[in-house]
């Protein structure tokens, strides 16, 4: 079994802040893996060539996963979530 969960063959890692952010929402790297293989683009602002930022709905929160490509791995810059409101 790989340490690491890989999308587009390479490794997915978390930087401290990020790695905290998924223990307080009581998530892990492989939650970030599946919305990004399963999740839609949802960029708020413009952000880098190299940034993805995803999104999935599960029930009425969104949540969100912001990983950034350093070469050789993926790094988990931010992960949260926020109500989704219909309007």
């Amino acid at each position: 079994m790989a340490l690491f969960p890989r999308y587009q063959n390479k490794e997915i890692k978390a930087t401290k802040s990020a790695a905290y952010e998924l223990w307080h929402y009581k998530k892990d790297i492989w939650d970030v893996m599946e919305i990004l293989e399963e999740g839609y683009p949802c960029s708020s602002s413009r952000r880098k060539q190299n940034i993805i930022e995803n999104c999935i709905r599960k029930g009425n929160k969104i949540h969100k996963a912001v990983v950034a490509d350093c070469g050789n791995y993926w790094v988990i810059i931010h992960f949260g979530f926020f109500s989704y409101k219909k309007r």
